[in-house]
């Protein structure tokens, strides 16, 4: 009886393992790789973004940091947007930015980002949390109440550094599934681009 427990227990593991290991490869241009794959309980896709930079982890994380920047690489971030609305430190802060794209009404959203320390391989991780409290909502914008995602920096040595990109988002709102889910594709393929032209 034990070693049938065993069995199904063992089965139910690699389930759930191939469940959330389930990417599939979307595209692969330029250097960048996307993968998508549907949220737990969702219909929407989160996506991973991976490409190759010629730079230092310094550099890309002085450039993360650079908050004015932000609408030059930002997915649909307007212009002049972009403020930190609550700063704890250099390396944990609160940013507040609309979105606008066609057909939809804009969307504000607010992102607790944090630049964690150096672990033990010598990655740096940056991760983005949505904050959508932080601030009363503006009913001029939809606000966007589900953010989670994060940035690794992996050095790999010969001056290049590895960037991962994962991210999910719902953007609020009446948005179709269907439509919204043409940015986990757009998205991280227009700002890894736009941060290799900056960059």
């Amino acid at each position: 009886m034990n070693k049938i427990v065993a069995v199904i227990t063992l089965l139910i593991m690699m389930g759930q393992t191939f469940a959330e290991n389930n990417w599939k490869l979307e595209k692969n241009e330029n250097g960048i790789k996307i993968w998508n794959r549907k949220k737990e309980n969702s219909a929407l896709k989160e996506f991973k973004a991976i490409m190759i930079l010629n730079t230092t982890p310094e550099n890309l994380i002085n450039f993360f940091k650079n908050t004015t920047l932000y609408d030059k690489w930002m997915y649909k971030v307007d212009d002049g947007s972009v403020k930190v609305i609550k700063r704890i430190n250099s390396d944990d802060y609160y940013t507040y930015m609309t979105i606008s794209a066609p057909l939809i009404k804009t969307r504000e959203t607010i992102t607790h980002m944090v630049f964690h320390s150096k672990d033990d391989e010598g990655n740096t991780t940056i991760t983005l949390d949505g904050a959508p409290t932080l601030l009363p909502k503006n009913n001029n914008y939809v606000r966007i109440n589900d953010t989670k995602g994060y940035f690794k920096i992996i050095p790999i040595g010969n001056g290049k550094v590895e960037l991962v990109h994962q991210a999910w988002a719902s953007p609020g709102g009446s948005i179709p599934d269907f439509l919204a889910n043409i940015s986990s594709v757009d998205c991280p393929y227009y700002m890894f681009t736009k941060i290799k032209s900056l960059l």
